[in-house]
């Protein structure tokens, strides 16, 4: 008996503590990834490089052509021109086709760059927003909504965040990928 006793004393003073801390807990849950689809400076930069992508999308495409209409010129003088100048045009062909892969690569890189960029400039503007909103309502716990399994809807930021987030930072302008 005097051992049972024991048990649950030593349980309880276990447990006691960790008690005292969920009931100081203040938790919220946020959407991060809904803030990262509908945010108006995610839009906007969105939509600038979707403009880039057609930029470049067109530029590929008349190196496409212009390489193609070479390929065909090439091949109806294969049989004016010696093997040995066949051969020569045949490898500066293949190197502009070369190089243009690499262009492409090149192009794909700096949109990855100008994307990361501006999402770095949103992301840091979230974080400040997030932590001003933990501070003004004494939140000590903020969990990602894609990480919990129920929730109280009143416990949700997401559109507290989202409102502050358009006004603090309506449009990001993306930088040019070709610097």
């Amino acid at each position: 008996m005097t051992s049972r006793l024991a048990a649950v004393f030593l349980a309880s003073s276990l447990f006691l503590p960790i008690a005292a801390a969920a009931a100081d807990l203040k938790i919220a849950i946020l959407d991060v990834e809904r803030v990262r689809r509908t945010a108006s400076a995610v839009k906007a930069i969105h939509s600038q490089l979707g403009q880039q992508v057609d930029a470049y999308r067109a530029a590929t495409q008349k190196e496409e052509q212009d390489i193609r209409s070479a390929q065909e010129e090439l091949a109806s003088k294969r049989t004016v021109l010696s093997p040995e100048a066949y051969a020569e045009e045949r490898r500066k062909l293949e190197e502009q086709l070369v190089g243009a892969q690499g262009r492409v690569q090149e192009r794909r890189q700096a949109l990855e760059r100008v994307n990361a960029e501006a999402m770095q400039q949103v992301q840091g503007v979230l974080e400040s927003i997030v932590a001003e909103i933990a501070s003004d309502q004494h939140l000590t716990l903020i969990l990602r909504k894609d990480q919990v399994v129920f929730l109280s809807p009143d416990l949700e930021i997401t559109d507290q965040v989202l409102q502050r987030l358009d006004r603090a930072l309506p449009t990001v302008r993306v930088s040019d990928p070709g610097r």
